[in-house]
């Protein structure tokens, strides 16, 4: 094949199989003409091979914590067009939010041996949780599988992440500036750190304008449409005398807008709800909903390229991904 396409057999090899750059690597005349010689031969690439061959498979893994959260299956996408880009492809392990299950995959993973492990679970305040992640996280970095995570955390890997306090603050400043003064918050359990950061930026943005928040309205349920549907009821009647129910996800703002309904009780129209993310299919329905824009897909490739592109990265390096706050469908621009 490679004497066909007038190559070397490193060359082709590189071609075919990916190198440093996955399926970029090499000239595109050079790449299409092994191409034509490789089909030209019936050739067709063995995965099992180069596992054999490289003792490490040409997959990457990422795990999150529910496949079917809004904000998980954009994550999801970025990393899957990230890693074709590579030549790679990606094993989705998914977590339930579950501690003991997350140790579980992650010791199956050793098995596995990927090129990489992304993880974009909820990270948590609980020392305990996060010291027994961090020990397995480690022994996969000393076996070779490189480790990124997404979002903030106190592990020492590279990570990708995004300012959610302040684009919360921002947001709540713009809610507060239109004229709105009564909130309650829908937000995960307390130990999620980056609720946590959100709802912390958001009472910050608030505070600029004089507005509380009590604590008893600020309501931490499940990061999830059932979660925000659940808060609705834990609001109970004091729903009547509020202007904003802010979500901290727009899984739960969606949860909470179908409860609301349910109580016939219309967002925009009664209460405003508000978001964090910004899934497009709620701005297709609520053209003025207002939301934080999260780089969801964006993440992929920033994982990808601390995970593959280069030598290995230092613990501390950091992707820094801009997140814009899109007031009544309009982002918010400094």
């Amino acid at each position: 094949m490679a004497r066909l396409a007038g190559v070397s057999v490193p060359t082709a090899s590189r071609a075919l199989n990916g190198g440093v750059r996955g399926k970029e690597s090499g000239s595109p005349e050079l790449r299409r003409r092994v191409l034509d010689a490789a089909r030209a031969l019936g050739y067709s690439v063995n995965p099992a091979a180069q596992v054999t061959k490289g003792g490490r498979a040409r997959t990457v893994a990422l795990l999150v914590s529910d496949i079917e959260d809004f904000g998980s299956a954009t994550m999801i996408s970025g990393v899957m067009h990230a890693a074709e880009k590579r030549g790679v492809s990606v094993a989705v392990r998914t977590t339930l939010d579950d501690p003991l299950r997350e140790l579980e995959l992650l010791t199956a993973l050793r098995g596995e041996r990927h090129r990489a492990v992304v993880i974009a679970t909820a990270r948590t305040t609980d020392a305990r949780r996060e010291r027994a992640l961090e020990a397995q996280l480690e022994t996969l970095d000393e076996h070779g599988t490189r480790v990124v995570i997404v979002g903030d955390s106190g592990l020492d890997f590279p990570a990708v992440t995004v300012d959610n306090h302040e684009a919360s603050r921002v947001l709540a400043g713009a809610l507060a500036r239109s004229g709105k003064r009564r909130f309650a918050i829908l937000a995960a359990p307390s130990n999620e750190i980056t609720s946590r950061d959100r709802v912390e930026g958001f009472l910050e943005g608030l505070a600029e304008h004089d507005i509380t928040v009590p604590e008893s309205d600020v309501i931490h349920q499940a990061f999830s449409r059932d979660g925000g549907y659940a808060a609705i009821d834990q609001l109970g009647d004091r729903i009547r005398d509020l202007d904003v129910i802010a979500a901290m996800s727009d899984a739960m703002a969606v949860g909470a807008i179908a409860r609301l309904r349910e109580l016939g009780v219309e967002s925009p129209r009664d209460l405003e709800v508000t978001g964090f993310d910004h899934v497009p299919m709620l701005g297709d329905v609520l053209p003025r909903f207002s939301t934080v824009e999260v780089p969801l897909e964006e993440f992929g490739e920033a994982a990808l390229s601390l995970a593959l592109d280069e030598d290995k990265p230092d613990p501390s390096a950091r992707i820094a991904l801009r997140a814009t706050p899109i007031f009544h469908g309009e982002p918010i621009v400094d």
